[in-house]
């Protein structure tokens, strides 16, 4: 609940002293790290190919190009621009990456990426892991919490993904602070051995940042949507 002069205010919305004495959190903006240098508000790193051991890199070479390790999704450095490869720090793999507002859309080739799981032999698995600093937040007695959320998916060939992890209950969850552990929970993608994803399948994540004390709350959200096409 949050509060304002004369009642409550809408979602996100943090005004005045909330019923205690105790004043609700303060706005909460998410950035790929605490520097804050040059980044767009509200959004946060997508790392995809490291499996959250860090002892096993995951992602798939590619083997009409020849480069890359870079699974299915990646900008770890939250990049402002739309983005294209073969550029080897985004994903070998996408065809395009537009950032728009709190969010990073990505193309994937099809073909391409299933000709490469067929080299693996099947049964691939394949990771995305998010990294973000939750600034503001400020307020007495302050606790954090992410939260990674698979919002809608479809993926052909009894392709599933899943969250699995812990989420960090710290303000900072950036890659360049945790070892590139991240905020803790990560997105499991396991394709099915008949085949890897066709034109049309999707993966639409949600990861949120949210500050508590006895006031209220405050939180911002990023959205990473993976389209295969």
């Amino acid at each position: 609940m949050t509060y304002g002069i004369g009642g409550t205010c809408a979602p996100g919305v943090l005004m005045g002293t909330a019923a205690g004495g105790v004043t609700p959190p303060s706005a909460v903006t998410l950035y790929y790290d605490s520097t804050l240098f040059h980044r767009t508000t509200d959004r946060i790193g997508i790392y995809g190919n490291a499996d959250p051991n860090w002892g096993i890199t995951q992602g798939v070479t590619d083997i009409i190009t020849g480069t890359g390790v870079y699974g299915i999704a990646m900008n770890a450095g939250a990049e402002t621009g739309n983005n294209v490869p073969p550029a080897a720090q985004y994903s070998t793999f996408q065809v395009s990456m537009t950032n728009v507002g709190p969010a990073t859309v990505m193309e994937i080739d099809t073909m391409d990426y299933d000709l490469n799981l067929l080299s693996y032999g099947g049964g691939y698995v394949d990771m995305m892991n998010y990294g973000g600093y939750a600034d503001g937040g400020t307020g007495t007695g302050v606790t954090w919490a992410w939260d990674v959320t698979i919002t809608a998916s479809s993926i052909s060939n009894g392709g599933v993904a899943t969250v699995f992890g812990t989420p960090i209950t710290a303000q900072d969850g950036a890659f360049t602070t945790t070892g590139w552990t991240g905020v803790g929970e990560y997105i499991l993608i396991q394709y099915g051995r008949s085949g890897g994803p066709l034109a049309g399948d999707f993966i639409n994540v949600q990861v949120t940042a949210t500050a508590t004390n006895a006031g209220g709350s405050a939180s911002a959200a990023f959205n990473h949507d993976v389209i295969f096409i």
